[in-house]
């Protein structure tokens, strides 16, 4: 059975803005996926017939090693270009090597292909590399998962007296998100601005608050979560991640900037698609590579590739950034609305639901670029997609699927469905 696009809808401006910060599943939110007779995989409902047209690039450009190419996820990187990217890469590293795989262009201008080693803006899987120093200052004994977070940091929020580092981890602090403020409505204004973390929590608090208790994505914890590291520590944030996540995992090309709005090394033109703009009409897509990225910092702000994410997973799950222990907690999850597409957040991590079980790791949407990283559970499996746009519309759902289908094939080895009798939300 395929996987088709049964009506995503957003209803409201606020919602279909929710991937400036989230994770690529929040973009989906307010839509649904339903099975259907037609047949064939994700990867051949989005070509529709129109790879080569869609392509742009040409077809998949590959650097094979060791490592042969995984079936089927030529086929899916296609698809993603077919459903709407301008380019996306996927980089496959286990015990028989690693493999590289490119599809569209770097550049709709240029045509150029996508870099094999391009940097891009990671997005939300930041939160993983802040949790991880956040457990970090934990089993330090400097930090206690269940202190409220007003006692470091006074006056920030309201009801900062209750609200705890555990919270603000997984989501469940009841705090608003900055992100769906009218201030950040349009990113070619806000990505010429700075901001410091005082204000970004300043425009949460003016949004309306949802449940303290139960899932509900805020940037703005993660705001929080930075400003305690530097707190505790007495340094920047970015030095911490440098000394505690960057180096320990060699990911050498990893950094977070803070305004700075270049991207150091080979990379992609990041687009993004305006709210309301028709993504099929010519030059709907807009170049938003260079931004000023003081708006995500410590929530979605880190500038790596796809061989230093798929280090930080091997780093991280198998136990050398932080111990058993706590790495059991960051994937302890709560329920999340996307379920069963992704179905789990923890601390830091999300799950993503495959047919051959769930995989723990992040997707990140910033505008320019859509980010996917997951690994098994010992991490010795690693895959990462960078796709170089971020759109907000309805018909992104197409092109997601096919990137989830794109890790489904490498995991599991075969196309992605849902479920039995069930109806995704993403």
């Amino acid at each position: 059975m395929a996987l088709v696009v049964a009506g995503v809808l957003f209803p409201s401006p606020a919602v279909a803005r929710t991937g400036h910060g989230e994770p690529v599943a929040q973009v989906w939110h307010g839509g649904s996926v339903a099975r259907t007779g037609h047949g064939g995989s994700v990867a051949q409902v989005a070509r529709g017939g129109s790879v080569a047209q869609a392509a742009r690039g040409g077809s998949v450009a590959l650097r094979q090693g060791r490592r042969e190419e995984p079936a089927g996820v030529r086929q899916a990187l296609e698809a993603v270009v077919a459903a709407g990217a301008p380019g996306v890469l996927a980089r496959v590293d286990d015990e028989r090597g690693t493999w590289i795989g490119t599809s569209g262009t770097a550049d709709l201008e240029t045509g150029a292909p996508v870099p094999r080693e391009a940097r891009f803006r990671v997005a939300s899987l930041t939160k993983s590399m802040v949790s991880v120093t956040v457990l970090q200052l934990v089993r330090e004994g400097k930090v206690r998962l269940d202190e409220p977070i007003g006692e470091r940091l006074p006056g920030l929020v309201a009801g900062g007296d209750r609200i705890t580092v555990r919270e603000l981890l997984n989501h469940t602090g009841g705090l608003a998100d900055y992100v769906s403020a009218p201030e950040f409505a349009d990113p070619e204004r806000y990505g010429r601005r700075t901001y410091t973390p005082e204000r970004l929590i300043e425009e949460a608090e003016r949004m309306p608050r949802p449940e303290r208790g139960r899932f509900a994505y805020s940037n703005a914890g993660y705001i929080l979560l930075g400003l305690l590291v530097e707190k505790v520590t007495g340094h920047d944030l970015g030095a911490e991640l440098d000394r505690r996540v960057f180096r320990p995992a060699g990911m050498t090309r990893s950094y977070l900037p803070v305004t700075s709005s270049v991207i150091h090394g080979p990379h992609a033109t990041g687009y993004h698609l305006p709210q309301g703009a028709d993504p099929g009409a010519p030059g709907a897509l807009r170049p938003i590579t260079r931004l000023n990225p003081s708006f995500a910092w410590a929530a979605y702000g880190v500038v790596s590739d796809a061989r230093d994410v798929n280090r930080f997973y091997r780093a991280l799950f198998g136990g050398r950034l932080v111990g058993r222990d706590l790495l059991t907690l960051m994937r302890t999850g709560v329920a999340t609305p996307q379920a069963p597409i992704f179905p789990r957040y923890g601390l830091g991590l999300e799950s993503v639901g495959l047919t051959c079980g769930e995989m723990w790791g992040a997707t990140g949407s910033i505008p320019g670029y859509q980010t996917f990283g997951f690994a098994d559970e010992a991490g010795a499996r690693r895959m990462t997609l960078s796709i170089n746009v971020q759109r907000n519309d309805p018909g992104v759902a197409l092109m997601l699927l096919a990137a989830v289908d794109t890790l489904n094939r490498y995991f599991c080895g075969e196309p992605y469905t849902l479920p039995t009798g069930k109806k995704g939300s993403v």
